[in-house]
C-alpha cells in the first residue's frame, strides 16, 4: 500500500535526514557484521524501501537506533508538541504496545518541534513522556528528519504523521494525520 495522504480530512485530523557520513579507518580491522541492513543498497522514506537509520537521543539521555528494532513492527509517529491532534494520540502508543507486546512491536515517537516551534531539547521529551504516561521512546528530532521528497526524510505535510515499518525493515505504510483504524489494520497486518 503507498503512502497515503488524507489532504481532505488533515483540516479535521491533523495539525497543520539523518547524517549517514562514514568515519572509516583504514587502520581499523573491518569485522562480519551479520545484520542485513549492511547490505542494503538504498534507503529512503518511500513505500517499499527500507527507511533510513537514525540514531537520536530519548526522554531518558539515551541513544537510540530505529535500526535496533529490527524484527518488529514499529510505528514512527513525528509529532509536533504544539499539535492538539499529537496531544490527543500520544498515550496510543502505550495502549499499541500493550496490546499487541514489547516483543512484536514499538511506538517511537519523535517530536520535531516544541511549543515554540523549534527543536525540542531534553526537558522537552522527558514532560511529553511524563505528561501521556509514555514508557517508550520519546525521541529529539528536527527538520532535518523532514523531506518531501521522502528520499532524505519523512514528508510530513501534516503533523502527526505516521508510519509503520515492518519486521523485515521495510517502511509500509505512512499517513498524514490520525486515523485509529487505519493505522491498527496497517499493525495487525504487519505483525
Amino acid at each position: 500500500m503507498r503512502f497515503i495522504l488524507l489532504t481532505i480530512f488533515l483540516p479535521f485530523f491533523a495539525c497543520s535526514a539523518p547524517n549517514l557520513e562514514s568515519t572509516e579507518s583504514e587502520s581499523l580491522p573491518i569485522e562480519e557484521d551479520s545484520r542485513s541492513w549492511v547490505t542494503w543498497e538504498t534507503c529512503s522514506q518511500i513505500p517499499g524501501d527500507h527507511p533510513c537509520n537514525f540514531v537520536l537521543q530519548d526522554q531518558d539521555n539515551n541513544e537510540v537506533e530505529l535500526y535496533n528494532f529490527y524484527e518488529k513492527v514499529i510505528v514512527v509517529d513525528l509529532s509536533a508538541m504544539w499539535c492538539a491532534v499529537c496531544q490527543n494520540i500520544a498515550p496510543q502508543g502505550e495502549i499499541f504496545t500493550q496490546e499487541f507486546g514489547e516483543e512484536n512491536f514499538v511506538w517511537i515517537t519523535i517530536l520535531i518541534e516544541d511549543e515554540s516551534g523549534i527543536s525540542p531539547d531534553q526537558s522537552d521529551l522527558q514532560r511529553w513522556a511524563q505528561l501521556y504516561g509514555i514508557s517508550g521512546p520519546v525521541l529529539a528530532g528536527d527538520r532535518s528528519l523532514v523531506d518531501m521528497t521522502a528520499q532524505a526524510g519523512y514528508p510530513v505535510s501534516g503533523w502527526p504523521t505516521l508510519v509503520v515499518i515492518n519486521r523485515e525493515m521495510v517502511l509500509s505504510n505512512g499517513v498524514n494525520g490520525w486515523s485509529e483504524s487505519l493505522v491498527r489494520s496497517w499493525i495487525e497486518s504487519a505483525i
